[in-house]
C-alpha cells in the first residue's frame, strides 16, 4: 500500500523552503557583497555562497535543538562567528576589488588599518598605535554582534514552521542550490579565497626583468663622449602624477574637459622644441598605493601588496635611481605627501642623494591641508626649483652633473573636494601662508572619501590644477638650453566610478626631449608620436619601464659600471 502525501503537509515542507530560503538570502547578500558590487550587478546576490548554505545549516539545527540547550547555543555561535569572519572577508575583499582592483590581502592590509585612520585624523602621532587595534577589535565586534543578532531572527523565523517540514526545507533548498554552487565553481566558496589570501606565495618577489648590457663599440670607434650614450648625460625630470590614469582619455565626457590643459602643455613644450612620444603603461594597482607603484616602476619588480615592498627594501635590489646614481647622477626625490614620518630607504635603497619629505619639515610650508594633500603641488614644484638651483651653483652638490629630478605630485588625491587655486606669481608661494589669504578662490566639491556626487568635477578639477602648475613651471622656470628628457606618467587608475567598473590599470605616460636621437629608440618599444596615447591593449607593465630606459641610456657604451 503507498503512502500519501498530504497537501497540508507539502504545503508546510514548501512554506519551510521559502523560510529556509530568506534567511539564506539575507546571510548571502552580506556574504556575495565581493561578487555584486564590483560588478554592479545584484543579480550575483542571488548566486548562493557555499558560507551562506552552511550558516542555514547552523541555523536549522539549532533551531531543532531543545530551547535553552547548550547544543543550541553552540550552533548559534557557530553561525555568528562563521557569519562575522566571512562578513569581514567579503566586506574587505569589495572594498580591495572595487576601489583598488585587486584581492584583498590581509597580512598587507589590515595593518592599513592604520594608514586608514591617518587618512582620516591626520598625523596624530603616537596615538595611532593605540587606535589601530581598537578599531579592528571594533569592526570584530560589530560584525559578530550583527552575526548574533541574524542568527537568533533567522532561528526564530524557522521555528513557525514544524521540525519534519524544517527538514525537508533545509534539504529541498540544499539541492536545488548547490548545482548554481557547482555550475560557477570555487569563486562561489568564499573561504577558498580567505585561504589563499592567506598563503604567503603570493607575497614572494618575482624576478625582475633582466636589465640589458650595452652594446660593445668596434675597436675603431672613437671614445665615449658620455657616461651614457643613448640619453648623452642629459637632465631627467620625472613628474608623477597622482591618479592619472587610462580613463582620463577612456571616458569621453573626463578627456573633453582635460583637453585644453592636455593641449597647453603639449604646445609650451613644441615651443621650446620639444617632440613628445606616448603610450599606456599597466601599473601594479589601482585606486591608491602610490608607494607600491613607486617601487614598480624605478625597479623593475612587480610590487603589488606591502610585503613584496617590505621584501624589496631587504633585498638589495637594483633600481633606475640606484644606476643613475652610480654613473654620476644627482638623484633628488620631490615628495610633498603620501607617508607619515621619515623616508630612510630613500637612500639606503633608492639612493636618492637629496630629497624633499614633507612630514620631515622639508617643505617649511605653513599653509593648509587641501583634502588629503598637506603641500599643494605647486609649492613643492617651487620649493624644489630653488632647491635645484643652490645645488647647481658653484660649489653645489650637483655642480656639473646630470640631475634626476623625481616629482611624486599629490594634489590630484583623492577624495577630489578641495582643490587649492593655482598661484600667478610664485614668488607670492612664501610659505604657504597665501593659500589662508586667498582662502575664497578654494575650489570646492561634494565628495568624502566614501565616494560624492561631484567626483568627475573634483577629479578634472584637481588634474588641471597639477598641469596648469607643470605646465606653468616649465614654461616659466626651466632651463631648456640643457635639453633636458621630460617624463610624465600617473601612478595608477582613479578610484571608481571615476575609472570605468571593467577599467585596466593602465595609465598614460608621455617623454619628451629636443633630441629626436634621444626619443628614436622608444618608439622601438612600441611610444608613438604625440600626447594622446592611442595603444590597444597589451600594455607594457611598469615592471618594462627601468629595463627599457637602462637599455636604451647605455646602448654604445664600451665599460660597464655597477648597476
Amino acid at each position: 500500500m503507498k503512502a500519501e502525501v498530504s497537501p497540508a503537509r507539502l504545503g508546510a515542507g514548501a512554506r519551510a523552503a521559502l523560510l529556509c530560503a530568506l534567511v539564506a538570502f539575507g546571510v548571502n547578500i552580506v556574504l556575495s557583497l565581493h561578487h555584486w558590487i564590483p560588478r554592479e550587478s545584484f543579480a550575483w546576490a542571488l548566486v548562493p555562497t557555499l558560507e551562506a548554505l552552511a550558516v542555514l545549516w547552523l541555523i536549522a539545527a539549532a533551531t531543532l535543538s531543545p530551547r535553552g540547550g547548550r547544543r543550541r547555543r553552540l550552533l548559534l555561535a557557530g553561525a555568528a562567528v562563521l557569519f562575522a569572519v566571512m562578513a569581514i572577508f567579503s566586506a574587505a575583499e569589495t572594498l580591495f576589488q572595487y576601489i583598488y582592483a585587486r584581492p584583498f590581502v590581509p597580512a598587507a592590509d589590515i595593518p592599513m588599518v592604520r594608514g586608514g585612520l591617518l587618512l582620516l585624523f591626520g598625523n596624530i602621532g603616537p596615538v595611532v598605535d593605540l587606535l589601530t587595534p581598537v578599531a579592528v577589535v571594533l569592526i570584530s565586534a560589530a560584525m559578530l554582534a550583527l552575526g548574533r543578532l541574524l542568527a537568533w531572527a533567522g532561528s526564530l523565523a524557522l521555528s513557525r514552521a514544524r521540525p519534519g517540514a524544517l527538514g525537508a526545507g533545509v534539504a529541498a533548498f540544499t539541492v536545488a542550490a548547490l548545482p548554481l554552487v557547482a555550475v560557477l565553481g570555487t569563486p562561489q566558496i568564499l573561504s577558498v579565497g580567505l585561504v589563499r589570501s592567506l598563503h604567503p606565495a603570493g607575497y614572494q618577489l618575482s624576478e625582475p626583468a633582466p636589465v640589458a648590457a650595452p652594446a660593445e663599440r668596434a675597436e675603431d670607434e672613437p671614445a665615449e663622449e658620455f657616461t651614457l650614450p643613448g640619453i648623452r648625460d642629459r637632465d631627467i625630470y620625472v613628474f608623477v602624477i597622482e591618479a592619472y590614469g587610462k580613463a582620463a582619455f577612456s571616458r569621453d565626457s573626463l578627456y573633453a574637459e582635460l583637453e585644453p590643459s592636455y593641449d597647453a602643455l603639449a604646445t609650451v613644450l613644441r615651443n621650446r622644441g620639444y617632440e613628445i612620444r606616448s603610450h599606456f603603461i599597466e601599473a601594479p594597482v589601482a585606486g591608491g598605493f602610490s608607494w607600491l607603484a613607486e617601487a614598480t616602476f624605478l625597479t623593475g619588480q612587480n610590487i603589488d601588496v606591502e610585503p613584496k615592498f617590505e621584501a624589496l627594501l631587504e633585498s638589495g635590489s637594483g633600481s633606475l635611481t640606484r644606476m643613475l646614481h652610480d654613473y654620476g647622477y644627482y638623484t633628488m626625490m620631490v615628495r610633498p605627501g603620501t607617508i607619515n614620518g621619515p623616508w630612510p630607504e630613500g637612500w639606503d635603497f633608492y639612493r636618492f642623494e637629496d630629497s624633499l619629505v614633507a612630514y620631515d619639515g622639508d617643505f617649511d610650508y605653513h599653509g593648509p591641508w587641501f583634502s588629503f594633500v598637506p603641500i599643494t603641488d605647486q609649492f613643492a614644484i617651487w620649493t624644489a626649483h630653488q632647491r635645484l638651483q643652490e645645488m647647481r651653483a658653484e660649489g653645489g652638490a650637483a655642480e656639473d652633473r646630470p640631475l634626476y629630478v623625481h616629482y611624486q605630485l599629490v594634489s590630484s588625491h583623492t577624495p577630489f573636494n578641495r582643490i587649492p587655486p593655482y598661484i600667478e606669481d610664485w614668488e607670492e608661494l612664501g610659505d604657504g601662508s597665501v593659500y589662508h589669504e586667498r582662502a575664497d578662490e578654494i575650489q570646492r566639491f561634494d565628495n568624502t572619501w566614501g565616494g560624492g556626487h561631484e567626483l568627475d568635477e573634483g577629479y578634472v578639477a584637481s588634474l588641471e590644477y597639477v598641469f596648469t602648475s607643470i605646465t606653468e613651471y616649465l614654461d616659466r622656470f626651466m632651463d631648456h638650453d640643457d635639453d633636458p628628457i621630460l617624463v610624465f606618467f600617473g601612478d595608477h587608475q582613479p578610484q571608481r566610478p571615476i575609472r570605468e567598473s571593467d577599467a585596466t590599470l593602465s595609465v598614460p605616460i608621455h617623454i619628451a626631449s629636443r633630441e629626436p636621437e634621444i626619443l628614436a629608440p622608444f618608439g622601438e618599444y612600441g611610444y608613438e608620436p604625440g600626447f594622446r596615447p592611442t595603444q590597444e591593449r597589451p600594455h607594457p607593465h611598469f615592471t618594462e619601464f627601468y629595463p627599457m630606459f637602462a637599455e636604451i641610456a647605455r646602448r654604445g657604451r664600451t665599460v660597464e659600471r655597477p648597476r
